[in-house]
Formats: structure tokens, sequence, C-alpha cells
């Protein structure tokens, strides 16, 4: 979330303590809080990667054993990514052939359209992964954004461009806050600041939204996120409910989402798209 990249970003929950009181001559236990990754409990060591030996695996797998913040064109990940981009771009050349969805002959299609996460879907942020060693802090990052640092995702820029000249609308996805709009779009784009990774503009929407849509504070929350989201703790999104509604008010401006990509499981739930395609991303986990 897609990178949303709030303060939890990278923390699961704690676990709560189990609290134990004799009520009555029984026993009353206080809620307990779950972990938001789900996973085994190890018995021994031997079970569980050795976190040093963890990261060396993941400069490797980005081509960059000695952890300069670059990966490499033909490592591992730049091809694993390149891989999906070409899925989605062959799953976008059926449906222009009449191809896919078989749900096509009971409704009739809006404009069709693509929705993409920001975040290591279509800019990749191994640098700063790199540089603050795997340890998310909003500041640091939020540098990093303003400064436009982030690299394109390999195979995603030319999906997208194929993409557009085909027709399609396109739309950006992201949990980055509305404070760094103007420079996640310069990053995309082409501003003249740090990166310029070169994907076209997003799709201005019937209603005049812009097409990037980024997380606004809770108080600033359109309609639809009120609703979505009004159970949430706080009234405040999950990722889920925060990109499934957003998909949803997308294609109630009459667009037909053929397909969603996104790096994280987050950004490809709660329905909305015909198909989702997943970024490879072993560096982090947002529920």
């Amino acid at each position: 979330m897609t990178r949303a990249r709030s303060l939890s970003r990278r923390s699961t929950m704690a676990t709560a303590v189990v609290c134990a009181a004799l009520v009555g001559g029984g026993v009353a236990y206080a809620a307990t809080a779950e972990p938001a990754i789900k996973t085994f409990t190890p018995r021994s060591a031997d079970q569980v990667t050795n976190i040093d030996v963890l990261r060396q695996q993941l400069r490797n797998y980005y081509g960059d054993p000695l952890g300069t913040g670059t990966f490499a064109p033909d490592s591992n990940y730049a091809k694993e990514a390149a891989s999906v981009a070409r899925a989605g771009s062959r799953w976008l050349d059926a449906r222009e052939h009449g191809h896919g969805r078989s749900e096509d002959r009971h409704h009739p299609r809006g404009t069709k359209a693509i929705v993409l996460d920001v975040d290591d879907t279509s800019l990749t942020t191994w640098n700063y992964e790199i540089a603050s060693n795997w340890a998310f802090n909003p500041t640091t990052n939020g540098q990093y954004v303003t400064d436009q640092k982030f690299p394109a995702t390999p195979g995603m820029v030319e999906m997208v461009k194929k993409a557009k000249a085909e027709g399609y609308a396109v739309f950006f996805l992201t949990g980055r806050p509305t404070s760094q709009e103007a420079a996640t779009l310069g990053n995309l784009t082409a501003d003249g600041v740090g990166v310029d990774a070169g994907y076209p503009a997003p799709t201005t929407l019937t209603n005049g939204e812009d097409g990037l849509f980024t997380k606004p504070d809770v108080a600033a929350y359109p309609d639809y996120l009120k609703q979505a989201c009004a159970n949430d703790p706080g009234g405040k999104c999950t990722t889920i409910h925060y990109k499934s509604a957003t998909r949803a008010h997308i294609e109630s401006l009459g667009y037909d989402l053929v397909a969603n990509f996104g790096d994280q499981y987050s950004d490809l739930k709660g329905g909305h798209a015909d198909r989702t395609f997943k970024l490879p991303n072993p560096n982090y986990f947002l529920p």
C-alpha cells in the first residue's frame, strides 16, 4: 500500500499480556490483542532464519550484495517484478481482444482502467530499506519522498504506458498522506526533481479528481471513506478498507477496473477489480 507507511507500518500489533483474575472462584481473562502477522511459533532457533543472514539474502535478491542501495537490473528481484508487469500486460491485451471476464455478458463495462499502488509497486524503495537498515522512520522516509528518490519498479512503466496508449485510464492509489501528493506525482512522472520515473500522468476522473489518490486525515475523509471505515478503530481506515472503498468509488464514477497492482495483499483484497497482480516485496508487511 501499498505504501501507506504510517507509524505502525513496520511493526505488528504487540500481543497483549493475558490478565487473569479470580472472580467468584472462576478465572476471567482480558481480551487479548492478535498479532497482525499470522505465522507459527518456532520450537527452536534452527527454525528461524538468522536476521543478519536474512538481510544478506535480501541484498543478494536485489542484486546488491554490498548494500549500496541500488538494485541491479538483472537481479532476481528485477526479473520477478518485470515478469508480473508482463503478466499484467498480457491480461490487458486479452481483454482488448474480448477475452477474460466471464461476467461481462451480465453487465456493461465502464471506461476501462487500471489502478496501481505506489511504494514497491510503481516505485521501488530498496534504497530506503538499505539506508534505514529496514527500520522505518516516518521522518527519514518522508525526506526520501520529498526528495523523490525512488526509481521505477522494473517493467511497470512500460506496462502502464502501453495500457495508456490502448485507452486505459490510469489511477494511482497509495497510503501516503495527502501532504505528500505533489512529491509523489513528481516522482512518478517528471518534474525535474530527484528521480523522474516516467509514468504517464494519472487520469483525471469524470468528477474532476486528479487520479492520484493519497490518504487524507480522518477529519477530511470523503463520505465514501467515512461510510466504509465507520467501524474501524477511531473511524480510521484499515489499508484494506481504504483501498477497496476507493476502488469502489472509482467504479461508481463509471470505470471498469480491469487490473489492480500492489505489493501487499492488503492492496489487493476487498474486490472492485477484475484481476489482481502481486509485485514481490520481501521487506515489510502491511496488514
